[in-house]
This record gives C-alpha cells, sequence and structure tokens, in this order.
C-alpha cells in the first residue's frame, strides 16, 4: 500500500518525509536495543531466590557407586534419585547480575557422601558461588572432623545455556540455566581422598552438573 499526500499521486517531498520517518524509526530501534543490551550485559546486581540443581556427573556417580558410596541430602535440600545420577536441588537466595557475570549465592541444606563399608563420610554444608570467579565453594567435614572451606568445583558458562527474563509489568525478572558441567578443584579432590582414599573423578574433570532457575525478588514499597 502507499499512502499518499492529500488526493494526489505521492511526491518528491513526501519521499523524503518518508524516508525520515523511517531512519528516526530504525534509530531509535537500535538504541532501544543497545540499551537493553547494555542493561544485561552490565545491569545491576538484583536479590533473587530459586533453587539450584546438582547432579553428580555420569563418572563421578559410577564410582562413587563402585566404592558403595551412597549420596544423600540434608533439609531444605532434596536428592532427587530419579534420574540416571544422584541430583539435590538447593534452595538459595543471593544478588546477581543477570547476564550471570557478577555477584554471589549462597544455599541451604547439606550433601553427605556415606560408604556402606565402613562408615567413612564427607559431608558438604554451606554451599556458596562466586559469579564473577566462576566457582562453587562449600564446607567440607571428614567424618567427625571439624568442616573446614574449601573450593569444590570451578566451571565456565556458555551464554547459549542461559535464558533471561528481563524485569516487565508481567515479571520481575528471571534466570534460567541448562545444565553445564563444573571441575573438581584440586584442593577438593583432595578432601575426597582423604575421606574415601579416591576422588570420584581427577581434578579438573566434571565432577557435577549445576542447572536452576531464579527469580528477582522485587523491592518492597
Amino acid at each position: 500500500m502507499v499512502v499518499r499526500d492529500s488526493d494526489g499521486p505521492p511526491t518528491e517531498g513526501f519521499f523524503m518525509r518518508r524516508r525520515a520517518v523511517l531512519t528516526t524509526a530504525l534509530v531509535s530501534v537500535s538504541a532501544i536495543a543497545a540499551a537493553v543490551s547494555v542493561a544485561v550485559a552490565a545491569g545491576p546486581v538484583m536479590p533473587v531466590a530459586g533453587v539450584v540443581t546438582w547432579c553428580l556427573s555420569p563418572a563421578a556417580a559410577q564410582h562413587l557407586a563402585a566404592d558403595g558410596v551412597v549420596v544423600s541430602a540434608g533439609a531444605p535440600a532434596v536428592l532427587d534419585s530419579s534420574g540416571p545420577t544422584p541430583c539435590v536441588q538447593w534452595p538459595m537466595r543471593g544478588d546477581i547480575s543477570l547476564d550471570v557475570s557478577e555477584g554471589a549465592w549462597t544455599a541451604d541444606g547439606e550433601v553427605t557422601f556415606t560408604r556402606a563399608s565402613d562408615g567413612q563420610s564427607l559431608r558438604l554444608t554451606q554451599a556458596h558461588g562466586d559469579l564473577a570467579r566462576r566457582t562453587m565453594s562449600v564446607d567440607a567435614a571428614v567424618g567427625r572432623e571439624a568442616a573446614q572451606p574449601v573450593v569444590l568445583s570451578t566451571y565456565e558458562i556458555d551464554m547459549r545455556d542461559i535464558t533471561v527474563t528481563m524485569p516487565s509489568l508481567e515479571s520481575p525478572g528471571a534466570v534460567e540455566g541448562r545444565p553445564f558441567n563444573t571441575m573438581l578443584t584440586p584442593d577438593a579432590a583432595t578432601v575426597f581422598t582423604r575421606a574415601f582414599s579416591a576422588p570420584p573423578v581427577p581434578s579438573g574433570s566434571s565432577l557435577a552438573t549445576v542447572s536452576g532457575r531464579v527469580d528477582v525478588v522485587p523491592a518492597l514499597g
């Protein structure tokens, strides 16, 4: 459809005005897209709450099972054994940026590994993550020893595995991540070795996958 000036044919001035309007519209759309991109890439750290799902990798689960080590979870963390490997769902809260490049989170509950043959155990509590450093840390207690802080794993994130819902009138905003690998650190491998004579996987290999969803906690008032 061609829009005409009054009842006559389109004029040169009409086309110049139309080009100017289209150019302005394109510039405006580009500016909005850039603003949204910047907001996601460098957006503020926001309070969030949700659930992190931590699933042993097939190699780690196979090694632990062969050694007679079983996995259990302490409330409010929940063990899910319905999948191919044991998973633990951790309720979590924190302050993060929507592009998951900044901020930190903490999770409640515990995960315990226990060997049936001798009762030897390893208990992990106070799970927390540092998004800038790409680490997940815990307090680890071997047997009856006092718990000691340790960086459990490191990871990299492919942003294609992250879905961001920008804040709007319909939603305060959310971040959802598909499972990605987390790599056992040398210090954590040492802790597992003290508990069970060997780590479930070599350091630098995938101990578990992590996925989850968090929602922005709306400000009160």
